[in-house]
């Protein structure tokens, strides 16, 4: 293994967001060398797939999003924004994002070191000099194996999470930060799908026959011991954890959507005290602001000859769903399903009422790293100051992204965190730099 050497001002870890962010603004402000090591071979591949490769770049309810979509404007990116607060760029183009980035990255003249991945950091306490830190990488070329040392002032560690490992975030920056003396508050993966025990094939009625199917509605979580009693059934349910109005998405495996998306953020629990995700349970409002029940008892009383209940369902519900819920009111069956709508009794009514209105769902498990868009976890905000993303622990050292124990719903907002934490590193840095 060949062994070098090299010195810089600023080493920043990670050429995501964050990092690329950081390092733009820092040759903007200041002429110090600025070094970014990537470990794919090429930086921004997340940025390339995010908002399934349009790039929901910030939202207009994002903290501090003038000072985000400033920053773009200065390096020539031109965004718009829609009613609803989503921010684009104006070619809904992920690509050209990542292009940009990387194009005043280099123009500017920080240097891009890809295909390296960073083995450890350490710091020298009580040096009697500025370059404190040893940041120790490796890469293979067609000579072989390479090991660098690089002395740096100051480390940027934007590494991400764990959400998406095949764009390189697999948390390597929690074990950097770990090194460095920081806590790690346990990564879990959110903004992704849930798998239901209604999936299970051996259940009647199975939920896979929802596979495919998107309805509008209203989604609540509860957890069992949280509104009283001794199961979730049993709890007082005007007191919700989470609910949100969207369009639910059944899948081969459970939950997926906007809206379920967002309730994993609340899906946390405490397994070294007994708690498991099977304390909670979501429910589905498929006919949110509208009563079922009276739109049965007026079809009732106003029924064609032989008119069947799951023909009326079908003018509320999508076909599957509308069976799906006669079959976990009956027993199952063709004639339980086709029973005629006028001899349908008022408790069956009552029945079929609870199911379209509080469908119920019990998750076993959420989507892994692969699927989810955020990471939930990392290094503990007590230990950083987020004014700067500074270290409180170790001068020197800014911790962005996703690597930090902040995460927040679908729309732009993980990716505005991305962008001002690494703006605020950058500022800070200059700062401290020209004092």
């Amino acid at each position: 293994m060949k062994v070098h050497s090299r010195k810089t001002d600023v080493v920043i870890i990670g050429g995501g967001a964050s990092g690329l962010a950081a390092a733009i603004t820092l040759r903007m402000r200041t002429k110090l060398d600025v070094l970014v090591i990537e470990k794919l071979d090429e930086p921004a591949r997340k940025i390339r797939a995010t908002g399934s490769g349009r790039c929901n770049i910030t939202n207009t309810a994002a903290a501090d999003y003038l000072k985000i979509v400033s920053f773009f404007t200065l390096i020539g990116l031109v965004t718009k924004s829609y009613e609803n607060g989503l921010v684009y760029p104006y070619s809904e183009s992920a690509a050209d994002v990542a292009d940009i980035l990387i194009a005043r990255t280099k123009q500017l003249g920080a240097e891009l070191a890809c295909g390296e991945e960073v083995v450890s950091v350490s710091k020298e306490q009580g040096a009697d000099t500025d370059r404190s830190f040893a940041v120790v990488s490796k890469y293979k070329d067609a000579d072989g194996e390479h090991e660098v040392s690089t002395e740096a002032k100051y480390v940027i560690l934007a590494c991400g999470g764990k959400a998406g490992p095949m764009f390189g975030t697999t948390g390597d920056g929690y074990r950097i930060a770990r090194s460095l003396g920081h806590s790690i508050v346990t990564p879990v993966p959110v903004l992704t799908g849930i798998e239901c025990a209604e999936w299970d094939k051996d259940r009647r009625p199975c939920a896979v026959s929802l596979a495919g199917t998107r309805s509008r509605g209203v989604v609540s979580l509860y957890k069992k011991g949280q509104h009283g009693g001794d199961t979730v059934e049993d709890a007082d349910r005007t007191d919700k954890i989470f609910e949100e109005e969207g369009e639910i998405q059944f899948t081969k495996y459970g939950l997926s959507g906007i809206c379920i998306f967002n309730m994993t953020r609340h899906m946390r629990f405490d397994s070294a005290g007994g708690e498991s995700l099977s304390d909670f349970v979501i429910t589905a409002d498929l006919f949110p602001g509208r009563d079922i029940e009276k739109v049965l008892r007026v079809r009732r009383d106003r029924a064609f000859p032989h008119e069947r209940t799951s023909e009326v369902l079908r003018g509320v519900l999508k076909e599957n769903v509308a069976e799906y819920v006669l079959g976990s009111v009956y027993a199952p069956g063709k004639e339980s399903l086709d029973k005629e709508i006028r001899s349908i009794p008022d408790r069956e009514m009552t029945a079929i009422g609870d199911a379209v209105h509080s469908m119920t769902f019990h998750p076993v498990r959420l989507r892994g790293w692969k699927d989810a868009q955020a990471t939930a976890g990392g290094v503990s905000l007590r230990e950083i100051d987020e004014e700067t993303s500074g270290s409180k622990l170790v001068d020197g050292l800014y911790i962005t992204g996703e690597l930090a124990d902040k995460d927040y719903q679908c729309g732009g907002f993980n990716l505005s965190n991305a962008w001002i934490s690494g703006l605020r590193a950058a500022e800070a840095i200059a700062d401290h730099h020209t004092k």
